[in-house]
């Protein structure tokens, strides 16, 4: 196979994670963390199992890293009133004042991603990613 697209995904999937990582390290967090912090931030409230599905990993993961971003002081766990089963995810105002930065962060990293590229050939990239997504079923 002369084009392994999956391959290149991998290596850059790596790539990202490393600068994520070395990016939030001065915030306390990791780039596991990451998604879910930010999806709290821009979804107050989802449930834990919401959450879950949002970021896509396995409700272990979800579970453990939750329970980390909450040690951390990032997030909080609220019982539903409705639903004694569910627990809503709330982001503390620690999370709300480094929400901004890490944003910051990322959109560096995204800008360093695309640097060489024109903004035709940012969109191509972009669709055409999301269109492998969306094509792929594991």
């Amino acid at each position: 196979m002369a084009n392994c697209v999956g391959r290149v995904l991998t290596r850059l999937a790596r790539k990202c994670q490393i600068a994520v990582g070395n990016a939030l390290q001065q915030y306390n967090l990791t780039a596991a963390e990451e998604p879910f912090l930010m999806s709290v931030l821009n979804n107050e409230g989802l449930t834990q199992e919401e959450l879950t599905a949002y970021v896509g990993v396995d409700k272990a993961a979800a579970s453990r890293t939750v329970r980390s971003l909450e040690e951390k002081g990032f997030l909080v766990r609220v019982q539903d009133p409705k639903d004694k089963r569910q627990n809503r995810v709330y982001p503390t105002d620690k999370a709300r004042e480094v929400g901004p930065k890490v944003r910051k962060e990322l959109y560096k990293i995204n800008l360093a991603l695309t640097e060489d590229l024109t903004q035709e050939e940012d969109d191509q990239v972009y669709h055409l990613l999301v269109r492998i997504e969306e094509n792929f079923k594991p």
